[in-house]
């Protein structure tokens, strides 16, 4: 039987973003995020981090901490919603430079770094230094470090770091995604987790065949 949680997680997509102008409109002068389009976002995205939690926490549920039924529930939900919201939220966001926090979950360090590169690249978020996989400026191994966790900030985590500095550590439990913990301007505190790694996919580059017969043809 369907889970009850997979039934709020679907009736929360009755909060939908605002649509664009039909063509021909003319757009409003200032385009601002009002208060009913962060609520509608930070309901859906409540709703999936209800939805993650409450699976977890089933009898039966596999994993440290339910993780493993978790991140199976979490890839059965629709994506475009959930990458909708994130970006209304982070909107919402930079008109008071607020803070966007992202905490990556991943099986390996070069599958949690490519997901940490789509993240800040699909959203337009600062990018800075990354710790953690190098000692001394020497790159570390790390096709045998293990599962990571890959902290994200677009503001400068410490002293003398730049904004967008992420730092990867190793990470024992079984959850696969990623938080997301923006700050609006309304001062609430905001978390949602785990959304899926894959939410925000970069474009595969071009064949090198591909490439050159492009180039050619720009010639």
């Amino acid at each position: 039987s369907k889970s009850p949680y997979r039934a709020l997680f679907a009736a929360s997509l009755a909060f939908t973003l605002p649509r664009p102008p039909p063509l021909g409109a003319r757009p409003p002068s200032r385009l601002c995020l009002s208060a009913t389009d962060v609520a509608s976002a930070s309901a859906l995205l409540a709703a999936y981090d209800e939805g993650h939690r409450a699976t977890a926490a089933q009898p039966g549920s596999e994993g440290l901490g339910g993780a493993i039924s978790a991140n199976a529930w979490a890839v059965e939900q629709p994506p475009a919603p959930l990458g909708e919201a994130v970006r209304a939220l982070l909107a919402a966001a930079k008109p008071g430079d607020g803070r966007i926090m992202l905490g990556f979950c991943a099986d390996d360090a070069a599958s949690g770094v490519a997901a940490l590169k789509a993240w800040v690249t699909s959203l337009g978020l600062p990018k800075g230094t990354l710790h953690g996989m190098d000692r001394d400026g020497v790159p570390l191994d790390m096709s045998t470090f293990g599962s990571v966790y890959i902290k994200y900030s677009s503001h400068s985590l410490s002293a003398g770091d730049p904004p967008g500095t992420a730092i990867l550590s190793g990470y024992g439990g079984d959850f696969r995604g990623v938080y997301f913990n923006p700050q609006l301007p309304d001062g609430l505190f905001r978390q949602y987790a785990v959304l899926p790694l894959s939410l925000f996919a970069l474009a595969p580059a071009p064949a090198p065949e591909a490439a050159e017969g492009a180039a050619a043809a720009e010639a």
